[in-house]
């Protein structure tokens, strides 16, 4: 079973501009509502990709039901922890060059009993073998070392899990050695101090440092340019691909979810490689933070081009 763990979920209202003015009016079109937060994302790319998983974390309020709603919609599972308050609601712009701006609200804060709460549930769901998506940022009363915690703790129980996470979240969660993270260059770049035009060959240098912390698999997204892959035996460069952008918003998650289903079912490193980078482009191809569709993963799968070190 795949978990997907989203402890900061959000209602995702999405809109497009010809051009963003600041301190000025600013006319929204095309706009649309999803449920969204990092880690359902991944479950919808998930569920595009005929798997299971089981969405978890918190919801509050009358926007945590639309969004449990949405879920029962769109049939994912979901055994999410009711606390008080109400669950947030971002606003992400994209302009007629694919720039992309983001208005995301802080989210309600967590009661230190429901923190444990929420720890509990999850322990109690998660079987050996299990594989944990832990992903996106925390709410208020949430301390930044609570993935640190939790992949400790889920190691324990024997699940394999999965990092996606930025800032300190990022850097005290790697310390407990998640089976796979999943930086972009920016963070990569700024945990080890090196300026954004560092080249290929010395990315991958430090990124393998990390796979001394018992991490197995670093990958690193590069946007529009790529991703490379990195394990203990191997280095894979591969290139973006050649599509039309609509949004890149979710276009990480749905990577992660591929490689979640991936690991879930044994790909080998080629097939979990293609299947990660063609979902992550489909979902540029996607408007809003909707998964996309498993025509057009098939399809990219063939694509993509490997180069490995």
């Amino acid at each position: 079973m795949i978990i997907t763990v989203t402890l900061n979920p959000a209602i995702d209202k999405t809109a497009q501009v010809t051009k963003m003015v600041c301190n000025g009016l600013n006319r929204l079109d095309n706009v649309m509502l999803d449920v969204g937060g990092k880690g359902i994302n991944v479950s919808k790319a998930i569920k595009e990709l005929k798997g299971e998983s089981i969405c978890t974390g918190f919801v509050a309020g009358d926007n945590g039901v639309w969004i449990e709603k949405k879920l029962d919609e769109l049939g994912l599972k979901y055994d999410f922890k009711h606390v008080e308050g109400n669950t947030r609601m971002n606003l992400k712009v994209l302009d007629e060059d694919m720039n992309l701006t983001e208005l995301n609200e802080i989210g309600t804060e967590i009661k230190s009993d429901d923190l444990l709460a929420m720890k509990k549930q999850l322990l109690e769901m998660t079987l050996p073998g299990d594989i944990v998506v832990l992903s996106g940022s925390v709410p208020k009363g949430v301390p930044q070392d609570i993935y640190k915690e939790l992949t400790q703790l889920l190691k324990d129980k024997g699940a394999k899990v999965i990092l996606d996470a930025d800032g300190d979240l990022f850097t005290a969660g790697i310390e407990a050695g998640p089976h796979l993270i999943k930086p972009n260059k920016y963070e990569l770049c700024k945990y080890f101090e090196l300026s954004e035009d560092v080249n290929d060959v010395e990315l991958i240098d430090h990124a393998k440092k990390l796979l001394y912390k018992g991490i197995e698999m670093v990958v690193i997204s590069l946007g529009a340019d790529g991703a490379i892959f990195i394990t203990h035996n191997e280095v894979a460069r591969v290139k973006g691909l050649k599509i039309t952008p609509h949004s890149s918003v979710g276009a990480g998650d749905s990577m992660v979810g591929a490689l979640a289903y991936g690991i879930d079912h044994d790909f080998e490193l080629v097939r979990l490689i293609k299947w990660a980078v063609a979902t992550s482009a489909g979902a540029v191809m996607t408007k809003g933070t909707k998964a996309p569709h498993i025509s057009v993963i098939e399809k990219l799968v063939n694509e993509v081009s490997i180069e490995f070190k």
